[in-house]
């Protein structure tokens, strides 16, 4: 009987260290999701943000594997808007655009500002992820922001906040339809963002 058993115990402990050490070669790859680029289409060419913003003044990032920048807000704000309705009104993603935008901020993104008072530099986001600001040289640099999300022509809907983390486990909250022109102590720490 005892030598019935151990063989058993054998059994057991042979199959779960086959099990754990095939399960890491099993992982689920799309499960894990893939790395943000660092690289920008910027008037007709590649830049990449990590190394210099190479003149621009605004990126916006559409995804994972899409950033645009531009030279000017304006421009920004005309590449992003889709084409005219039916009625000539112009709509984004999730509804109007341009004519909602605030200190600079089209309705439906979330934008970080370099410095004070909405100035500087300015990346714009638009989903719900958590992205490193490193990607595109923007850690500890974020001064002002404004979370245009939310909204729409009746008012904020109170569901769409953002969050600035500073890699030590502190949060910055970011109310939807909210702006601060200086964000104060947590001033040049965030390392990355929540939109």
């Amino acid at each position: 009987m005892r030598t019935r058993t151990r063989l058993l115990a054998s059994a057991v402990v042979a199959v779960l260290g086959v099990t754990g050490l095939a399960s890491p070669a099993i992982a689920n790859p799309s499960s894990q999701a893939p790395r943000e680029t660092s690289l920008a289409s910027f008037q007709g060419r590649t830049i990449d943000l990590s190394k210099s913003w190479e003149g621009a003044q605004v990126c916006a990032v559409l995804s994972r594997s899409e950033v645009r920048c531009y030279a000017t807000n304006e421009e920004a704000s005309a590449d992003l808007a889709p084409p005219t309705t039916s009625t000539g009104a112009s709509r984004g993603a999730a509804g109007p655009i341009g004519t909602l935008a605030w200190h600079g901020c089209d309705n439906n993104w979330l934008c970080i500002y370099e410095h004070q008072n909405f100035g500087g530099k300015k990346l714009q986001f638009s989903d719900e992820y958590w992205h490193d600001l490193d990607n595109w040289a923007f850690q500890d640099k974020t001064t002002s922001f404004v979370n245009n999300q939310g909204g729409d022509p009746w008012g904020c809907s109170g569901s769409d906040s953002g969050t600035l983390g500073d890699g030590a486990g502190n949060n910055f909250h970011m109310g939807d339809c909210t702006a601060s022109s200086n964000i104060g102590s947590y001033n040049d720490r965030a390392e990355d963002i929540h939109g």
